[in-house]
Formats: C-alpha cells, structure tokens, sequence
C-alpha cells in the first residue's frame, strides 16, 4: 500500500511562465525557485509553495519569447504534465520494485539535483512520479523553508539548479540559525 507524505507537486504545462507565476501568485502562491527544465532546454520550471504542509505546484514552460515545445509532445497547455508523490526513498524504492513486478511500466531511479524519481504510468496514461530528496530535512522542518534558503544559495552561487549540496547547504544553515547565538537552543515556551 503506497504509504506518501503527501502529493509532492503537480506539474502544470503553461502557455506563459511569467503570466502563470503572476496569476497563481495573486492567489497567494508564493515562488521558491524557477530553473531551467532539466528534460526540456526551451522551458524552465517555476516551483510555487501553496501553504498547509508543504503543498507545491510546479509550472512548465517556454523561455520568454519561445513557443511552448513541450505542450506539443502531449496533451497541450493546461494540462498536467504529472502527479508527484511524496515518498521517503526506501518507500520509493519498495513501491518501484512491486510495481516491475507486477508489470507496470516505469523509469529506473533518476537523480534529478536534490530529488531522486521513478515514473510509472497509470492504466489511463497518466504520468505519475514518485519523488524522494537525496537529503531529508530533519523531523519538523518544513521543506518549503528548506527549499526557500536553497533557491537563495543557489542563486547567490550563481547555479542554473537547486541540487543536493544546496539542500544540505540549507538544512545546515537552519539548523544553526535555530539553536541562536553561541549554538544553543532558544528557550522553550514550555
């Protein structure tokens, strides 16, 4: 029985990056990070933290002034590109594993930057990916924090993608912002 944390993201192909961010953004989506899309040169990805426990959208699409490539190679704009689950990587892995056995058609593992991937195809067509990161946030701390202050050393490094060394990076950085001066804890309210 799949046993996820929760859906990842739903990738979104879009018409327009720029336009999408601002529509979901005036819903009150907030951008962690846009990147350029790893299976597609002429698209970049833009990944959106809707709130609650770490809920993400990702959008998919044209460099500004391109036209969108990827929308052709399937079911066209607006459509989702895939549903992603949420998993710890022995889950994946165990999952992946019953999955070939019982003749369901999927990728190897991929590393992708900080996450690792199966993709495996439902009975309807529809591309589901279970997602796991490389490095794990330590109980309690939100990914979208994590993913937030990874987005920004990346950016102060100047990296086209948000990879493991910037997660870790991160985790790190957090974990020492929140034991305060000197290394220590901060009080506890209790």
């Amino acid at each position: 029985m799949l046993q996820a944390r929760g859906v990842g993201y739903t990738a979104i192909i879009v018409r327009s990056l720029r336009d999408s961010m601002d529509f979901y953004q005036r819903l009150g989506l907030t951008p962690i990070y846009v990147e350029p899309n790893r299976d597609d040169p002429e698209s970049y990805c833009a990944l959106m933290y809707c709130g609650g426990n770490d809920s993400f959208i990702m959008l998919v699409g044209p460099a500004e002034g391109a036209r969108v490539s990827i929308a052709e190679a399937q079911p066209g704009v607006g459509s989702m590109q895939y549903l992603s689950f949420n998993l710890s990587r022995d889950t994946m892995m165990e999952i992946w594993h019953e999955m070939s056995n019982a003749g369901v058609s999927g990728s190897e593992e991929i590393v992708r930057g900080y996450e690792r991937l199966v993709f495996l195809e439902d009975p309807n067509g529809v591309l589901i990916t279970l997602t796991a990161w490389t490095t794990e946030p330590p109980p309690g701390m939100p990914r979208a924090l994590v993913l937030a202050r990874a987005a920004a050393i990346r950016e102060r490094e100047s990296a086209a993608f948000v990879e493991d060394s910037h997660i870790r990076q991160a985790i790190a950085e957090l974990v020492r912002d929140s034991r305060g001066p000197g290394g220590t804890p901060p009080p506890s309210n209790n």
